[in-house]
This record gives structure tokens, sequence and C-alpha cells, in this order.
């Protein structure tokens, strides 16, 4: 495609600056920076020769430049390209002086990129941007530049004003966010009363039931039901066996053991729930009985009191000792029940008795998450364990954790 008839040919680019300016030791170093600097904004291509020339009263070279660039033409549209409205475009390089002297802006561009790589490095100041001279002005743009300005300024202030609104609304949302803070805080504390109250009270109830658990415990313990219950060993995954024969081959395996976990945690539950039963009842039969040894108390203090005065001090002694022997012996009594029932048990795997040192409670929250964990593994995790059993030569998970936990030398073999 041909460029149009009035097209910019040629760019004659006369580079100078100051009289004096650049010393005469730099000259050399003025022309380089010249050039280089003008293929950088031009292209080398387009740069075609250049001149320096030394009769004035300061060095200043002439360039001649092509205004060669890649420009994206339409072409002429046909008549089906106009009914559906769309063109052809062709991109090729062509003069096209508009690229980078089409404007005021662009050639203004232009002084700053050239100040910048060529001028700056000498020391010299980039030249006055806004020109004066009557000359420059147009004065049809006045108008419009005035009429631009009140536009600019309205907006300015049509955006201070959303900006004040936007501040009273944030002022009354952080009021409110606030007030809803101070609300939530005064349920928190309500809240936190109310539980610190509950919390006490179960003590309370978990200090009156352990001795009727305790019993109910001991005795679910020595039920036949329990005594025989033994889990059957997970075998290990044959040779090059697929994960799907082995998931088939241990899948009767692995639900009788869910069965046999289900069947226990059952019990649990029941037995959570006489717990739970017998702790109320024996709390409201506490509060009579804590009311009539109150009252029994004050007597035997009073009396206490009375043959403490009238008694010789070895009798006052003795009686004293013997009361904190009954105490402790109390105390160490609960302590015991206690630690039997929310600290450690004692049950039997495989005929062995297992002491276990975790609640009924927290034995019971164990066993629900293994379960868990166990229903949701697949064929390849269950090979993957099954292969870790023979590798530590084991048959339960216990094992299997103290097993891998061990210290080993380096010179031990894992493959005997």
């Amino acid at each position: 495609m041909s460029p149009p008839k009035n097209a910019v040919g040629l760019y004659e680019c006369i580079v100078t600056s100051t009289a004096g300016a650049i010393p005469e030791n730099r000259e050399y170093e003025f022309f380089e920076k010249t050039y280089q600097q003008l293929c950088r904004t031009f292209g080398e291509k387009n740069v075609l020769a250049g001149t320096s020339h030394k009769d004035e009263t300061t060095i200043h070279t002439h360039w001649f430049i092509t205004p060669i660039f890649n420009t994206t033409s339409v072409l002429r549209r046909t008549r089906e390209e106009k009914k559906n409205g769309t063109c052809r475009t062709i991109t090729q390089p062509q003069l096209n002086a508009t690229h980078w002297t089409g404007s005021p802006a662009l050639m203004s561009e232009l002084q700053d990129t050239m100040w910048r790589g060529i001028f700056k490095d000498f020391g010299l100041e980039r030249g006055e941007i806004d020109l004066t001279s009557d000359r420059t002005k147009k004065k049809k743009n006045v108008r419009s530049d005035i009429r631009k300005r009140d536009l600019t300024l309205l907006k300015k202030e049509k955006a201070l004003e959303q900006v004040e609104e936007n501040q009273k609304k944030e002022a009354v949302r952080l009021e409110e966010q606030r007030f809803s803070q101070n609300k939530r805080d005064d349920d928190f504390l309500k809240e936190k009363k109310s539980f610190q109250q509950e919390k006490s009270d179960f003590y309370e109830e978990m200090e009156t039931a352990s001795q009727k658990a305790v019993e109910k415990y001991d005795e679910y313990m020595k039920s036949e039901d329990f005594q025989n219950a033994d889990f059957p060993r997970v075998p290990v995954p044959e040779y090059k066996e697929s994960a799907y024969r082995y998931h088939l081959r241990i899948k009767p395996l692995f639900d009788a053991i869910v069965s046999r976990a289900q069947q226990f945690l059952h019990q649990l539950k029941v037995l959570k729930k006489n717990h739970q039963e017998e702790i109320e009842k024996l709390k409201d039969e506490h509060k009579l009985e804590l009311a009539k040894a109150k009252d029994t108390a004050e007597a035997v203090k009073q009396t206490a009191v009375r043959d403490a005065v009238e008694a010789k001090a070895a009798e006052k002694n003795a009686t004293i000792n013997s009361l904190k022997e009954e105490i402790q012996k109390e105390k160490s009594e609960k302590e015991k029940w206690y630690t039997m029932l929310f600290k450690k048990f004692t049950i039997k795997i495989g005929g062995q008795p297992v002491e276990v040192n975790k609640g009924l409670t927290d034995a019971y929250i164990e066993k629900s998450t293994q379960l868990a964990e166990w229903e949701n593994r697949d064929g390849d995790e269950l090979i993957t364990l099954g292969s870790s059993y023979k590798k530590y030569r084991v048959h339960n998970w216990k094992d299997y954790q103290r097993e891998k936990s061990r210290t080993r030398s380096l010179d031990y073999d894992m493959s005997r």
C-alpha cells in the first residue's frame, strides 16, 4: 500500500546547545550520544546520515531521518464487509511522521527524551516548556479551555461532596459497629459467667457421682461380652496384589472390626447415659445429705468446741489428729475413684490386660475418631498400611506406632 501524497518523507534534525556548554574535549562524546539516542527513538534503520558543524559559536549536528514505522491500515471494504460491519487491516512499514510529531504533546515528549538521553549527562537543564508567545496561543480555544476548567471544578466539587457523604456514612457505620461491639462484649461476659457457673456445677456433679460410676464401670468390665472381646489381625497384602483384590479380601474382616467397634461404642453410650441419670439422682440425694451433714457438723462442732475447752490439751490434740486422718482418708478415697474413672482404666485385648492412661470419655472420643478414620481409608492406603505392618513385623496399630517411634542404630536391618 502506497503512503499518502502528503506524507513526510524525511526529517532533518538539528541538535545543538547553549554556546560553550559542550567542552571541546567532549565534542566526540556529544556526537556519539546524539547518534545513539536517535537510534533508540527512531530506529537504527531510519537514521540515514549525520554531520557535525563547527562554523558557529558551538558545535551542532545535522541528522537525516526517514519516519518509517510499522503502521496498521484499514483496507477498502467490500459490500459484504460493509453489510456485516467488518473490515480488513494490514500492518506494514510505511511513512508515519504522526507517530513521533503528530501533536504538540508528542513533540514536547520528544524534546524531553532527547534531553534525558543527551544533554542531562553534560549538566544542562531542560528548556522552558510553557511558551508565552502570542503566536503559540489560539483564541478560538480560550472559551473551550475555560469551559473545560469549569467542568473539571464542578466534577471536583461533586467528588468532594461525595467524599463528605461517604465520611458521614462511615461515621454512622463505625458508631453502629461500636454499639454492636459493646453489646457483644456484654453478652460475652454474661455467657462467661454462665459458663463458669455450669463448670462449677459439673465438677460438683462429677465428684458426687464418681463412686457410683466406678461401680457400674467395674461391673461392665467384668461382663463376659467385654472379657471375650478380641479384634482379629489385619492381613498384609500379597506380592503384586492389586488394591482392588486386597480390598475384597480384607473387606469382610474390616466389616467385622467395624461391627465389633460399633457394638463397643454403643455399649459405651448406654453406660454413659446410665451414668448421667445416676449423676442427676445422686446430685439430688447429695443436696439432702449435705444439708443434714451440715446441721450435724454444726452440732458436732459446738460439742467439740465445748469439750475441747473443758478437756485437756492432749485429748484436744488427739481429737484434731483423728479428724485430720478421717478427712485425709476420705480425700484419698475420692482421688482414687476419680483417677480410676477419669484418668485411666484397664481393658483386655487378645486376652491380655492393657492399662490405658485415659478416662472413659477420652477413650470413647478416641475410638470414635479412629473408627471414622478407618472407615474413610481407601484400598491404596490400606495396602500401604499393610506393607508398613509387614515392614515392622507387627499386626496392630499400637505395635506399629511403638516400633516406628523406637530409635534404631544404623546397622539395624528391618528385612530380617
